[in-house]
């Protein structure tokens, strides 16, 4: 009980030094926090959710109450959502994960690898198909104005798009395919629209790095897809 509420003490008050000392202590001991015992600034401090929404957020990606890995290692489905969320919201190492949830590195990284290959496996195509409904008229009008009034230019523009270039390590072969000229290092490309809430709503690559963002937007076909889909039955175009 104790130790448990050390780690509280150190989510409440944000301390990551205490955290890693508490691992350091008692080294191979990990009694893990009850996500259920967090308050809510607990849970947006480190999650960056409110608590209730955590559990909205399982149902609504459909995540099993019970994640099961390949070697048969268990998890609660809210506890490798959790893992996961921790894990994207600030940069950790997984043995600094190891004493917060109670599990192992090797455990670790178990659930939350296949926490993301379901997520991935069963949503990906939103980051790629502007049919769905969270992009209706509706939507597209609500971010239209948004843009607009923060001084957009356009009163029809509902997102902004950006190709973003990630470094990698050099590879043994076919390095100029990936080198980055611009950049100077050897990367990969995406492309993304971003809408006025944060959302990143689309989302092609990766390519190659030496490729220019031209190229990317043509072979992404958003353009066709837009033409397709963006326009109203009134005949308004909404861009990006």
């Amino acid at each position: 009980m104790a130790e448990k509420l050390k780690v509280l003490a150190a989510l409440e008050d944000s301390d990551e030094l205490l955290l890693l000392s508490l691992c350091k202590e008692e080294k191979g001991i990990f009694p893990g926090i009850e996500v259920e015992k967090l308050t809510n600034e607990q849970c947006r401090s480190f999650f960056r959710f409110d608590k209730d929404d955590i559990e909205i957020l399982r149902r609504a990606m459909r995540i099993p109450e019970k994640v099961v890995c390949s070697n048969r290692t268990t998890a609660r489905g809210i506890d490798g959502l959790c893992m996961v969320l921790r894990r994207l919201a600030y940069p950790s190492r997984l043995e600094d994960l190891e004493y917060i949830f109670g599990r192992s590195k090797t455990e670790l990284s178990l659930i939350i690898n296949e926490v993301l290959d379901y997520l991935y496996d069963n949503h990906c195509h939103l980051l790629s198909d502007f049919n769905r409904n969270w992009l209706s008229q509706e939507s597209l009008e609500r971010f239209a104005g948004a843009v607009f009034d923060r001084n957009g230019p356009l009163d029809s523009c509902w997102g902004l798009i950006d190709g973003t270039v990630r470094p990698i390590c050099r590879p043994q072969e076919n390095q100029r395919l990936v080198f980055n000229g611009h950049k100077r290092s050897h990367a990969l490309k995406f492309q993304s629209i971003v809408t006025p809430n944060g959302i990143i709503s689309n989302l092609f690559g990766p390519i190659e790095g030496h490729r220019h963002d031209a190229g990317m937007l043509r072979e992404s076909d958003i353009l066709t897809q837009m033409r397709v889909h963006m326009t109203t039955p009134e005949g308004r175009i909404f861009c990006i």
